[in-house]
């Protein structure tokens, strides 16, 4: 039976969705591969347009002051933005109460709105 379905899912036309964003984080990873982390975890980062050599380079420096070589890559990531201890807990608060997350989750807006459009606005309240 597992076969069966794998089967059907492998036939099942895809469409790849890239993210082409001109705005993100670039991220650093160490030349061993790991990524320069800060031991709880927290990747050293820093918001950028792609192909930012300024940033870059701010990047490849606070990496060198905190003991790395400088040797790694600094690898962007689009649409990927920093986010604060108190705004995760926002977030999750905002989460719990049914609403989304974050403000700034265009697609999760979209999503919304689409389901306004086909089921009303009744579909979104929440009743306890």
């Amino acid at each position: 039976m597992e076969n069966n379905i794998l089967s059907k899912v492998g036939n099942v036309r895809r469409q790849v969705i890239e993210d082409n964003y001109g705005w993100g984080l670039y991220v650093y990873k160490r030349a061993n591969g790991t990524w320069f982390t800060d031991g709880e975890g927290n990747i050293l980062n820093i918001p950028s347009m792609r192909n930012d050599i300024s940033k870059i380079t701010e990047l490849t420096n606070a990496a060198k002051y905190y003991g790395d070589p400088g040797d790694g890559n600094c690898i962007f990531v689009p649409g990927l933005t920093r986010v604060s201890d108190e705004t995760h807990s926002e977030q999750v608060d905002r989460m719990k109460q049914g609403l989304i997350p974050s403000m700034n989750d265009l697609g999760a807006w979209a999503d919304a709105q689409k389901t306004v459009d086909v089921y009303g606005q009744e579909a979104l309240e929440y009743d306890e």
